[in-house]
């Protein structure tokens, strides 16, 4: 009897994937590893009466876990990545074209694994909901959810109104990729905020506090923990990492925000102030967890590679 087979939709270089790919192997799964990031130069992925990857039928692999689906995009600094590669910037509208075409084959071929009744955590439509974060605040405000004082917005005035409204003011971009950062004066000047008329940015509400992360898989909270930090934003500047019990009806909110947002596995951030408030800043599809793996013994990953063996 063949073993039951399971996919990974990553990087064949990328961490995480190459990680979960191991370790089903050694809890006796064969594991077909989907190279999203090297499709179409490399990869072959096909889509007509059954889905292929490689020119292989994968009818028989009925759980995958989505770690990420690489999108090509134009790298933020620009003026920093092209000193060290050539970038044609001649050629942006082809490059444009093939990059719609390419996302939304690959998004109509991982929603099929879906509609084809299999296990898939977590769906392409929840990657696109993480994509589209003034929606995703919204559909969570309209629950319920506790989340900071936000403005999304073009317009310089209404930023300055904002301001008036709030303590502190930290900035982010709209679909994500960049860290959050804090207003400063140089921010604050007109010749910089004339620059909102370029594109939108989400403008939050400062919240002073411990950080947390907690992650949410199948309605159960299966790691909590404080991020401790010097930064506004914690990614790649965490110095300690402990673990912390939060309120049940706080649980109860991470398990809610995970469900109206359709996630099966995510990696939810929350503030703990000062006068011991919570605040819920956003839920992620594709939560990196190594890192705290490592530093708990929390077991993230096992406890996920368990739940694709059961629902495969």
């Amino acid at each position: 009897m063949s073993k039951k087979r399971i996919g990974v939709i990553g990087g064949a270089t990328e961490k995480h994937s190459v990680y979960m790919k191991q370790l089903l192997e050694s809890m006796g799964v064969d594991v077909l590893l989907i190279d999203t990031l090297n499709f179409p130069e490399h990869v072959d992925f096909s889509f007509g009466d059954k889905l292929k990857y490689q020119n292989e039928e994968i009818e028989d692999i009925r759980s995958f876990y989505v770690r990420t689906v690489f999108y090509n995009e134009p790298p933020y600094y620009l003026e920093e990545v092209k000193e060290g590669k050539p970038i044609d910037l001649d050629g942006w509208y082809s490059n444009y074209t093939a990059e719609r075409e390419r996302q939304a084959f690959l998004g109509s071929w991982i929603r099929t694994l879906a509609l084809e009744g299999r296990t898939v955590v977590n769906n392409i439509s929840t990657f696109q909901l993480h994509y589209l974060k003034p929606y995703q605040i919204a559909i969570l405000r309209k629950q319920g959810i506790v989340l900071p004082k936000t403005l999304v917005t073009n317009s310089k005035e209404e930023l300055l109104k904002f301001r008036n409204e709030v303590k502190e003011v930290v900035y982010k971009a709209v679909a994500g990729g960049t860290a959050c950062r804090k207003m400063t004066d140089e921010d604050w000047k007109d010749e910089r905020l004339d620059k909102l008329k370029y594109a939108p940015v989400i403008f939050q509400d400062y919240i002073d506090g411990d950080n947390i992360r907690v992650y949410v898989l199948n309605h159960k909270i299966i790691s909590c923990n404080v991020i401790n930090t010097d930064e506004v934003d914690y990614r790649g500047y965490e110095k300690s990492v402990e673990h912390v019990n939060i309120p049940e009806d706080v649980q109860n909110m991470c398990i809610k925000a995970a469900d109206i947002c359709g996630y099966t596995f995510t990696g939810i951030d929350i503030k703990r102030t000062t006068d011991n408030r919570y605040v819920l800043i956003e839920c992620n599809p594709s939560a990196m967890f190594l890192g705290v793996d490592y530093r708990t013994g929390d077991n993230i990953a096992g406890q996920l590679a368990e739940y694709l063996i059961k629902n495969g």
